[in-house]
């Protein structure tokens, strides 16, 4: 292991970020920021610990950049045509939802208000072995040599179908096809007595459905 010795939980922080950007002092784009920070006492910890500063770097650049420039846009236009204009937001958060047995998993949304628009929503979900400070992948929780992206469709396939029939979700006609063309190898995370499979927005149900989720039962090495 590269931290040589096995860690089997840490301590997860976060230091809220706000911020107001403005246009000629009028504003154009709040910001709100909450990352996953590690306390690390090995190299794998730190390993994690700077992958997410990395990744809120990415969504920090993209709204102080081209985010604030389209809502800069916004506002002109809005000038130019004597109408209102409501100030873009951006919110990035996260939920951890499994933590402890050397395993740290969670998921974080991203989430932009374009004015009045529909906000857009993006989830990625993250499970880490927290010994060496790797990604775990979602094959590497079934047993060798089994077919377990079948097994996976097919589960999520089955919790589709009793939801169109139930009337809980209003699923696109051609749910089936998308759900294996839309399939994403990264799209999940554990909890204490799951695999949770989910979708992106527009892609198995129109956008006023949210983000669709599949809990599974927990594969049989986290048992």
């Amino acid at each position: 292991m590269l931290g040589k010795r096995r860690v089997e939980s840490v301590t997860i922080e976060a230091a809220p970020e706000e911020q107001v950007l403005t246009l000629e002092e009028e504003p154009v784009l709040a910001l709100s920021l909450r990352a996953p920070s590690l306390e690390w006492d090995t190299p794998g910890l730190r390993r994690i610990d700077r992958c997410f500063a990395r990744q809120a770097q990415v969504w920090r650049t993209r709204w102080e950049g081209p985010l604030y420039a389209m809502a800069c846009a916004a506002l002109r236009e809005a000038r130019a045509q004597s109408r209102p204009f409501t100030p873009w937001t951006a919110a990035l958060d996260f939920t951890v939802t499994r933590s402890g047995g050397g395993v740290l998993s969670l998921h974080a949304d991203a989430a932009e208000q374009h004015g009045t628009a529909r906000p857009l929503l993006v989830r990625s979900g993250e499970t880490w072995d927290l010994s060496s400070g790797t990604p775990v992948s979602l094959s590497s929780l079934f047993p060798p040599r089994t077919r377990w992206r079948r097994q996976v469709l097919s589960a999520v396939a089955d919790q589709c179908a009793r939801r169109a029939a139930s009337g809980e979700f209003l699923f696109y006609e051609d749910w089936p096809r998308r759900l294996e063309a839309d399939f994403a190898l990264d799209n999940f995370y554990l909890t204490e007595d799951a695999l949770v499979i989910f979708y992106p927005l527009h892609t198995l149900c129109p956008a006023a459905e949210g983000i669709p989720e599949f809990f599974l039962p927990s594969p049989e090495i986290f048992l």
